[in-house]
């Protein structure tokens, strides 16, 4: 084992290009989900609430708008936990507070999907 400077304590590295990879793919389809969206919503014109109703009832648009909720909320999480293991310094704190953002981005995801769903079905 390597000698380390005083103050200095030894940690074991986690490579994180598997994390930067799936950050950017995500990055990805949520860009192509968030075109598709825009485009269809400029090809709707006037929406009421009956049209949005029918938009996300339409089977295609509702999975595509589980995947952009699914997707998008997973692609913040890894952003955040870059933020977080950035500036906490605290060990024991870092692991509550990425488990805090990960309770609450579940429960979005899960309260997102059940409103999709009770539209589309």
């Amino acid at each position: 084992m390597a000698d380390h400077p005083a103050g200095i304590v030894y940690r074991r590295r986690i490579p994180g290009l598997g994390h930067w990879r799936w950050q950017r793919y995500s990055a990805v389809v949520v860009l192509l989900l968030m075109i598709y969206f825009v485009i269809t919503l400029a090809s709707l014109g006037a929406l009421d609430h009956a049209g949005a109703l029918a938009l996300v009832g339409h089977p295609v648009n509702a999975l595509a708008l589980a995947g952009l909720v699914t997707i998008g909320l997973w692609h913040g999480m890894l952003g955040l936990q870059v933020v977080i293991e950035d500036y906490i310094s605290v060990p024991g704190g870092r692991h509550v507070v990425l488990g805090i953002v990960r309770v609450a981005a579940a429960l979005v995801g899960m309260a997102s999907l059940w409103a999709i769903a009770s539209v589309a079905l």
